[in-house]
């Protein structure tokens, strides 16, 4: 079966016969779009099945660390908690995730190629998304009150110095998006 993302147009084959259920739950690979399918197929296969929008019924959290085993890791820290999980690996990806989804919270590295952390929540504080979107600033070179402080003057609801236990992580995430 032929399926069309909603969001950026972008066509998928998937195997409704490897799936029990009636609908099946996408993330586009292209855009990461999440959305509804139904498998139950009301034309022949080869056609072309519209694809439901899906409202996001977990909260999204955006994962930026220009280190991919550190972003590996968070995922797994946070893999029992009822979130989507987005990453990005520079400041360009995560700004394109940020304005396109508009993720409820961010977890976002200071140091980064393309634009910083810092620069990111300079941009996102003058941005409407400023009210949609939390951000937990991370760093491993920047620590301390002083570090603290600035990020929160400059929006940030939180900082994390990268020597954090899994279970401070969970616990910060859970806070912020009540769940």
């Amino acid at each position: 079966m032929v399926i069309i993302c909603p969001s950026c147009k972008a066509k998928y084959r998937i195997n409704p016969a490897a799936k029990q259920e009636k609908v099946a739950r996408v993330k586009c690979p292209g855009c990461s779009h999440l959305f509804k399918v139904s498998l139950v197929p009301e034309q022949p296969e080869t056609s072309v099945s519209p694809a439901v929008p899906e409202k996001q019924a977990r909260p999204l959290v955006l994962v930026v660390d220009d280190a991919r085993f550190f972003r590996e890791m968070i995922k797994d820290i946070l893999a029992d908690l009822p979130i989507e999980i987005a990453t990005a690996a520079d400041g360009e990806e995560a700004w394109s995730i940020i304005n396109q989804q508009a993720p409820q919270l961010v977890l976002l590295d200071l140091n980064i190629p393309g634009k910083s952390g810092r620069e990111i929540l300079q941009l996102l504080q003058a941005s409407p998304l400023s009210r949609q979107v939390r951000v937990v600033v991370m760093s491993a070179v920047e620590r301390g009150e002083d570090a603290a402080n600035e990020m929160r003057r400059i929006g940030a609801v939180d900082f994390l110095g990268k020597s954090f236990t899994p279970a401070i992580l969970q616990k910060r995430v859970r806070t912020l998006l009540d769940i």
